[in-house]
């Protein structure tokens, strides 16, 4: 992954150049330093590479959506901004979320004039204006649908009887939408064939979902993405982890220990060892390998590229981190 990031350094170059030139406003003052608190502490931009590597990969010029990638970019921030309200988090990407850093009012004036402005940038880069539409409607529904992921994820906090199915339908439209419309829109910008762009929208699915996954496996085998081993736990986040367990070890005493804030490492350890003796983590990581599976093979009707390459190592990454 390092090689492959090596490679995109340039495009992540851009991209940062579009974000800082665009969230440079500078009165209210306050309002403006809290709109660029998070983005000021940088990240992989992963959707806005999907996006420039799938316009490449249908054979159009990757820098046309480097302004639709920045955009995605800046409507994810948002929903973190909101959520971090919503989750009462201090801390997000090494820093104090937003609303620890500067007030919960202004945090969520912060996260509205990210959302505005990610409509903004979307359609202020030059493209047919059919195309730009395109992109902002698409940007429209999957924000909506952002917001129903994220009601769900809240509503499943009290609900222990949380399906498997219904699960994936909140990770599916919380997390997966932005990936989904990242090689969406990238495939729209590069090309007019309804057929890559279809493929490319299942290849961005299927990659949301299986790097959400197996983000969910990385939070309980100890590995380092950003927040402490276990605090899903803690939180009581529904994961295919703890529903695979709930179905085949309900009864066990060491699962009611999920959710409690104040649990204990070794209340934490117990929970780990119902998901490794019920087989859960390992079930999560398959259904994860599927999904990038299926992202892999959406790839298969497009011409052989370095982007399509590249594409195709994203989606191996997603679930080989951390191994």
């Amino acid at each position: 992954m390092d090689e492959l990031i090596g490679a995109l350094a340039p495009w992540r170059k851009k991209i940062d150049e579009v974000i800082e030139m665009e969230l440079a406003g500078e009165e209210p003052s306050v309002l403006y330093r809290a709109v660029r608190h998070l983005p000021e502490a940088g990240g992989k931009r992963l959707r806005p590479l999907i996006a420039m590597l799938a316009c490449d990969a249908v054979g159009g010029d990757a820098d046309m959506a480097v302004r639709y990638g920045a955009s995605l970019e800046i409507l994810h921030t948002f929903t973190l901004v909101h959520d971090d309200i919503m989750d009462d988090d201090d801390v997000r990407r090494g820093r104090p979320s937003v609303h620890r850093a500067f007030d919960e009012a202004t945090a969520i004036l912060a996260g509205d004039t990210l959302f505005a402005m990610s409509f903004e940038i979307a359609t202020s880069g030059n493209l047919p204006a059919d195309v730009e539409r395109q992109l902002a409607h698409n940007i429209a529904i999957m924000a909506r649908e952002i917001c129903e992921g994220q009601q769900l994820d809240m509503g499943f906090e009290t609900c222990d009887d949380v399906s498997e199915e219904l699960f994936l339908t909140m990770i599916e439209k919380k997390t997966a939408k932005l990936f989904e419309h990242a090689a969406l829109g990238g495939a729209v910008i590069g090309s007019d064939s309804t057929e890559m762009q279809h493929a490319l929208r299942g290849y961005g699915r299927a990659l949301g979902m299986a790097f959400q996954i197996w983000d969910d496996c990385l939070d309980v085998v100890g590995v380092d993405i950003g927040k402490p081993v276990g605090s899903d736990i803690r939180e009581g986040k529904k994961t295919l982890m703890f529903i695979h367990a709930r179905e085949h070890a309900g009864g066990d005493e060491r699962l009611r220990r999920y959710g409690n804030p104040d649990a204990s490492r070794e209340d934490i350890d117990g929970v780990i060892e119902v998901f490794h003796e019920t087989g859960a983590i390992d079930a999560a990581m398959e259904t994860a390998k599927r999904y990038a599976g299926e992202a892999a093979r959406c790839l298969d009707m497009l011409p052989e590229s370095t982007a399509r390459q590249r594409l195709a190592q994203l989606a191996s990454f997603a679930v080989t981190r951390g191994t």
